[in-house]
């Protein structure tokens, strides 16, 4: 998987090394925690994404997958609303050419009660499709356990 994040923190993209998925019990609801394994020129890092219900984490998935498989003109934006997150997808555009590239922005919603810095995901089709395949594999593995 050879897939970029940038952040407003951050000077240069991180690398992601893998994807995290647990799960834990709040109020009788189960919570899912992603997390992404990052690493920087100088250091290693963890960058979470807000819990998301099992609805949302389907979602996201099924975005992934969606998105890797879109063609320019195509765009696509989901709202998660249990977690308060806005997923917009594009085939990436550079140096005034549209690529192969795929890019994620990961966003609060206006009205989340959990407000965070945007981040931004860079990826090919490929590598968006092994991350989603990816995160199928550890959502079921959480759901059959």
């Amino acid at each position: 998987m050879n897939i970029e994040l940038t952040t407003a923190s951050e000077t240069a993209p991180l690398e992601v090394l893998d994807l995290q998925v647990s799960s834990r019990r709040t109020a009788g609801k189960s919570i899912l925690s992603v997390q992404f394994l990052c690493r920087s020129e100088r250091y290693a890092k963890h960058l979470n994404m807000p819990s998301l219900s099992w609805f949302d984490a389907n979602q996201l998935q099924r975005f992934s997958q969606d998105l890797a498989a879109a063609q320019y003109p195509e765009t696509s934006r989901i709202d998660l609303h249990d977690a308060g997150i806005r997923l917009t997808g594009s085939v990436r555009r550079l140096a005034g050419m549209w690529t192969a590239g795929r890019t994620i922005r990961i966003e609060p919603l206006p009205s989340s009660a959990t407000q965070f810095t945007p981040f931004t995901i860079h990826a090919s089709p490929n590598d968006i499709k092994t991350y989603a395949g990816k995160l199928y594999s550890r959502l079921w593995e959480l759901f059959t356990k």
